[in-house]
């Protein structure tokens, strides 16, 4: 082969889509798709997380539009925020009238009499960004659970992801005016049939060559190129891309620098759970997602797939998946599958968000690699870990293998501009 792809996920499956060489995808799961994988269960579909469909990029956006032509379904995001009892819309600077005039006041006030330093971490930007009641009432508590570590250990790498409105938008939603934030996902796509995997498959040429349950263990550097072997069958290949989980990577090559295995000892990522809940009943309808900032439920998000395709929910019924991170010693690892299901369903019952008497089906995904966890040493230890990469040969692309919290439409494009360069060598 002359190509050799480490990883089934969105970002291997694209690459090999796109290249116009002999390639060959190993994936150590039973079938491709990584975090863009969905599951089914009694009639129902679910996906690991929110995979929605939209980007920046208009390439992508074509692309996609492409792959799944006739089999698209368009949403207007109906995303809300689950604060002290009611429903704020998303984003939460873009409906401060729903707070009630006290607290919508504390919030424009300190918004715009903002006098905080220059910040060094994510609390002090947050302050230093919205201003104390914004800070307190959603961001900083919102984050610190996604990110399952107290904001001043989180540093400033990503923060761009998070927009920075106009101050003319957050006056007029403190008055009540309707305004819109986060333009660019305000409207969305998702697949009417397959769920977020339907997107896998359109990617996935007849003549994919993937070879599954192939659990890498060694990867060598040869005088003509690599092998790979996964301890009773070994492949060669001219060039490398790596896709997958660089915690395991890393455990398959030979003489690795204490350097390079220090810094990646040292990066921090969160696990996930992810619990299935169905009801009998369409109540579960009316939202796309709901985001929770209340450190008593231990989960940061709710996500109505029937929301997504009505194709993912029996007649009649609705679901949702909850989106939990953790990691050991929180107390929600250590939790069996039946625990944290309970747990889950009692917290969204008594917030209001499910009636428990009405659910039918449950299930639960354990996810390992869910998000990259930007610390304050990440960007030192992220640089030696692609410098020593970049030294070998070997391509880094994808979420995980360049350590690096991105979607799925950006996975897509680095896994395009991959191929691209691949495929002019």
């Amino acid at each position: 082969m002359t190509i050799g792809i480490l990883g089934g996920g969105i970002t291997g499956i694209t690459i090999q889509r796109f290249l116009n060489q002999e390639s060959e995808i190993l994936e150590a799961s039973s079938k491709p798709g990584g975090l863009c994988r969905t599951y089914w269960k009694d009639g129902f579909g679910y996906d690991i997380g929110g995979h929605i469909l939209f980007s920046k990029h208009e390439a992508i956006n074509t692309l996609v539009d492409k792959l799944l032509e006739g089999n698209l379904n368009s949403c207007k995001r109906a995303n809300k925020i689950f604060y002290n009892g009611h429903f704020v819309k998303y984003p939460f600077e873009n409906d401060l009238a729903a707070l009630g005039k006290e607290e919508a006041f504390e919030c424009l006030i300190h918004y715009i009499r903002n006098t905080y330093p220059k910040p060094n971490n994510l609390k002090e930007w947050a302050y230093y960004t919205f201003g104390k009641g914004i800070a307190e009432k959603y961001l900083i508590p919102y984050n610190e659970k996604i990110w399952n570590i107290p904001a001043d250990q989180l540093s400033l790498e990503w923060v761009d992801r998070i927009p920075k409105p106009p101050m003319e938008d957050v006056v007029k939603s403190a008055l009540g005016i309707e305004t819109e934030g986060y333009l660019h996902q305000l409207y969305f796509r998702y697949p009417t049939e397959g769920g977020a995997e339907g997107l896998i498959h359109a990617l996935m040429k007849e003549k994919s060559n993937i070879t599954s349950n192939f659990k890498i263990s060694s990867i060598r550097k040869k005088s003509d190129g690599w092998e790979v072997s996964d301890g009773s069958k070994t492949k060669t290949y001219e060039k490398l891309v790596l896709t997958f989980p660089m915690h395991e990577a890393i455990k398959c090559f030979e003489n690795v620098p204490a350097e390079v295995l220090s810094a990646i000892d040292g990066f921090r990522y969160n696990s996930m759970r992810i619990v299935f809940l169905a009801v009998n009943d369409e109540s579960l309808m009316n939202h796309s997602a709901v985001y929770i900032p209340d450190p008593e439920v231990i989960t940061h998000r709710v996500c109505y797939m029937g929301y997504f395709s009505k194709k993912l929910v029996r007649p009649g019924t609705s679901s949702l998946i909850a989106e939990i991170t953790t990691n050991p010693g929180d107390g929600v690892f250590e939790m069996t599958d039946s625990e944290c299901i309970e747990k889950t369903i009692a917290d969204l019952n008594r917030i209001g968000l499910i009636d428990k008497e009405k659910i039918i089906t449950t299930d639960l995904q354990r996810v390992k690699y869910g998000y990259p966890v930007y610390d304050l040493s990440y960007s030192k230890n992220v640089k030696i870990m692609r410098d020593w990469f970049k030294s070998i040969g070997v391509t880094l692309c994808g979420r995980f293998a360049e350590f690096e919290y991105i979607n799925s439409d950006e996975c897509m494009k680095r896994a395009l501009s991959v191929a691209q360069e691949l495929n002019t060598r």
